[in-house]
């Protein structure tokens, strides 16, 4: 049975419908009445998944509106679930642990010291998202955005492996449908501030192919604008030329001149329409969250720079086989080299401890969000 057959089926029984499975790869659907208020049913119908449809069935799919169909079945249940993993990890040896943190937690001005990994747990927050991005085209996508709310770390190999876990096993005694949040889980301001901060990147990055795309064709679209006008504007420019060096009428010439300035006016007509046809416009909508609290291989690192340290922790998740990694504290976005400023000790990208373009001097981004703290330099002028 399909995924999408498998969870219309499950939402529908448990709504009180009964439901059976028809061949090839269908539902048999007798709704009571709310249900086929919400999902626009009749009291019994017949619904296909495959690319080939039972008899008398309706096509279901992703790409249809069923999705929204079932959003105004299911409300605002279904919103916040708990999962409680019992799963030991995988024992890595400290030599082993070591090498992974050396490789992907890569310090460039500063060192590290790490102690043994242990067994722990950690409550990881996982949050999805419905992004539309609309410009000439449209886009929609799913963006989970990850956080090990132990340490305020990324996971982001653990979406999709955690959910494929969950799907291929049962854990009825391990998932709890809106109950309370553990000890340690961020409040929901935390949430907030922190998801917004992580998703600007995240969802950049993700819609990166879609970006580049419009870029492109809105490049060449003004290319072939630019060549076009100055074609015109180049005869325009030579008749003038022309009837200034033969002496021609001064309403000749006057007329001449006005048509190239209505030729330069229509060029900029023509930018700024381009322009509005490729601005994009994105529309985030929060779907759902899971708190998975789970076991991980943990170690403390004292991060050293110069005389001052910090202090965390690190966490190997089993279920993804990766090391969680931290967020740039200035930019929020996600680096292969980490480096460490004076002041917080902060890690951050090494864009966010780039010189000042006025005063030439590093300055710390994370501490200093808004203008350089040398010269008073405002980060959002060039």
């Amino acid at each position: 049975m399909s995924d999408l057959r498998e969870l219309l089926a499950r939402t529908l029984a448990a709504e009180g419908a009964l439901v059976e499975p028809i061949e090839p790869d269908g539902l048999e659907i007798m709704a009571p009445p709310h249900v086929q208020q919400a999902l626009s049913l009749p009291e019994w119908s017949r619904v296909g998944f495959g690319p080939e449809l039972p008899e008398q069935a309706a096509r279901v799919s992703f790409e249809s509106d069923w999705a929204e169909r079932l959003e105004r079945l299911l409300g605002e249940r279904g919103r916040l679930a708990r999962v409680f993993l019992q799963e030991r990890p995988y024992p890595i040896p400290q030599h082993e642990f070591e090498k992974i943190v050396r490789r992907e937690f890569v310090l460039q001005n500063a060192t590290f010291r790490l102690g043994p990994a242990e067994e722990a747990r950690a409550c990881y927050l996982l949050l999805a998202f419905h992004v539309t991005a609309s410009s000439d085209e449209k886009r929609e996508d799913l963006v989970y955005l990850c956080i090990n709310e132990s340490n305020g770390a990324i996971a982001d190999g653990l979406a999709g492996p955690l959910l494929s876990h969950l799907r291929a096993e049962s854990h009825p005694e391990g998932m709890l449908q809106n109950d309370a949040a553990p000890a340690g889980a961020w409040p929901a301001q935390q949430i907030r501030t922190g998801a917004a901060g992580l998703l600007m990147p995240k969802m950049r990055s993700q819609l990166s192919p879609f970006l580049e795309g419009m870029e492109r064709r809105m490049a060449r679209d003004l290319e072939r604008l630019h060549v076009y006008h100055s074609d015109l504007r180049r005869e325009a420019a030579e008749r003038l030329a022309e009837r200034s060096r033969k002496g021609g009428s001064d309403d000749a010439q006057k007329a001449d001149q006005m048509r190239l300035e209505a030729i330069e006016r229509e060029y900029h007509a023509k930018v700024a329409d381009l322009r509005r046809k490729y601005a994009m416009s994105v529309e985030v909508r929060f779907l759902q969250a899971l708190r998975a609290d789970m076991p991980v291989r943990r170690a403390v690192v004292t991060v050293l720079r110069r005389k001052g340290s910090r202090q965390t922790h690190l966490d190997w998740n089993p279920i993804a086989k990766r090391l969680d990694h931290f967020p740039c504290e200035g930019c929020r976005t996600s680096p292969r080299i980490y480096c460490v400023c004076d002041e917080r000790l902060h890690w951050i990208c090494p864009s966010c401890l780039s010189a000042c373009p006025s005063c030439g001097k590093e300055c710390c981004r994370a501490c200093n969000p808004v203008k350089c703290a040398k010269c008073s330099h405002p980060w959002s002028e060039p």
